[in-house]
């Protein structure tokens, strides 16, 4: 959402126009953009990253709203399909109350502090770690184990 979302203020505000915006438009338009002098990415990536992150941007955008009530955070999803899915696909990392791995906060406090954020790395795995992307089961079981995350311990 860009100047009107979580990163309107704070360390993170850029001001700019949020992804939203380019749900839909040429991957090509995307690229100069990623590459222009307001986002400084040219010549970071190899044209292939480019492209995937401008089709992302593109097609890959979906409506949390449907997914995330905002004003209470609560997932909009099944509890008991996501407990199912977690004990299938994230528990044997994340431990069945979510307090692993050890360097990193619960789970649960994690999902209810910032669920947009848990989504996206259900969806979209996590850099650099060995954690699977749920992106082609689609947002409803992403958001279904957030519903499941959002139960487990906070503290």
């Amino acid at each position: 959402m860009g100047a009107d979302g979580a990163y309107a203020s704070g360390s993170y505000m850029t001001g700019i126009t949020g992804l939203q915006d380019m749900a839909g438009a040429p991957t090509a338009d995307i690229v100069a953009i990623i590459k222009d002098e307001t986002h400084g990415f040219g010549g970071m990536m190899d044209d292939q990253d480019y492209l995937d992150l401008a089709n992302f941007v593109s097609a890959g955008q979906f409506n949390i709203d449907a997914y995330i009530d905002r004003g209470t955070k609560a997932a909009i999803g099944d509890v008991a399909k996501g407990e199912e899915y977690f004990n299938t696909i994230c528990s044997n990392c994340h431990g069945a109350d979510g307090s692993l791995p050890k360097d990193m906060p619960l789970l649960g406090a994690l999902a209810n502090k910032n669920p947009w954020g848990i989504i996206q790395k259900i969806m979209n795995g996590q850099p650099a770690e060995n954690m699977p992307a749920l992106r082609a089961f689609g947002p409803q079981v992403s958001t279904d184990v957030l519903a499941y995350l959002q139960t487990l311990p906070v503290e």
